[in-house]
């Protein structure tokens, strides 16, 4: 199967993406290395043979990410291509539910999920999100208001959850 390779580039770093005919493979966080979107690539048991330059736009990722970035999309309609245990999958679509702009605590998302002591596991399947801005576990942050952790370091994830306020601010200035 192809695998059609792709960047973006942002006030905070390059974004690298992977997608297949049926959808997102891989997204990284801005600054971080083409190497983990190959990573998860891997995992997923594709080759570099398998991987092409995305020329043609496919499923609109690029589009959709420079439109995240520049404050004028909240969510993300093109397919995902994902794998992931059961609980991975059920955390992750959490993940998806929660609005453009707010904020949740990893025992929200565990409860939300139903294991209400879960919220170490969350983690942990954030940890392991192929998709990070569409799946955007940026927004899920400690219980008593401290930012947590983040694969692509907090500073990322601060420059994340400021984008999606000012494009909320901007909206309320209209």
């Amino acid at each position: 199967m192809q695998v059609y390779l792709g960047r973006v580039e942002t006030k905070f770093g390059t974004v690298h993406y992977a997608v297949t005919e049926q959808g997102a493979v891989a997204i990284t966080v801005p600054g971080q290395a083409q190497a983990e979107a190959f990573g998860i690539l891997e995992r997923r048991g594709f080759k570099a043979a398998d991987c092409l330059p995305d020329t043609q736009g496919l499923h609109n990722v690029k589009k959709e990410l420079e439109e995240y970035f520049s404050g004028t999309r909240r969510e993300f309609s093109f397919p995902l291509d994902m794998q992931g245990t059961e609980f991975e999958l059920r955390v992750w679509q959490a993940l998806r539910d929660i609005p453009y702009g707010e904020r949740r605590s990893y025992s929200d998302i565990a409860r939300a999920v139903g294991v209400p002591k879960g919220a170490r596991a969350v983690g942990g399947a954030n940890s392991r999100n192929p998709l990070p801005l569409v799946i955007p576990c940026h927004r899920v942050c400690a219980q008593g208001g401290g930012l947590g952790g983040f694969a692509g370091g907090l500073e990322c994830k601060r420059f994340l959850l400021e984008l999606e306020q000012r494009s909320l601010a901007g909206e309320c200035s209209r």
